[in-house]
């Protein structure tokens, strides 16, 4: 599954879903920034402890800074320190307290290299 959202830039508080993956991008094309956002365009993933969301980045960390542990696959939320997961039911985006051994809280991230952040 990937994550996927239908909204554009200027959509606020959106739904991010999960979507089979397939691999063309779009609105499957995720970036995630030096400054720690994980951006499609001028929006950035938030989560302010309701449903993760897309909103217009604003540069100022808190509800859009996130964390990536490639060896655990984990994407973390850096203020409310959950990581973002699939539900059970696999029909949305949720945070969850982390659990390394919980596959709905694994992520890849293609051409993700560290070195560059």
């Amino acid at each position: 599954m990937c994550l996927d959202s239908a909204a554009t830039g200027s959509e606020v508080q959106s739904a991010v879903e999960p979507y089979p993956c397939h691999g063309q991008g779009g609105n499957q094309y995720w970036m995630l920034s030096k400054g720690g956002e994980i951006r499609r365009d001028e929006a950035c993933l938030d989560y302010a402890g309701n449903d993760v969301v897309l909103y217009p980045c604003h540069g100022s960390k808190g509800n859009q800074f996130w964390k990536y542990n490639q060896q655990k696959r984990q994407i973390r939320h850096g203020s409310s320190d959950k990581c973002l997961a699939i539900s059970e039911k696999k029909d949305k985006v949720v945070m969850e307290e982390c659990d390394s051994n919980q596959l709905r809280q694994q992520w890849k991230l293609e051409n993700y290299d560290p070195s560059k952040l």
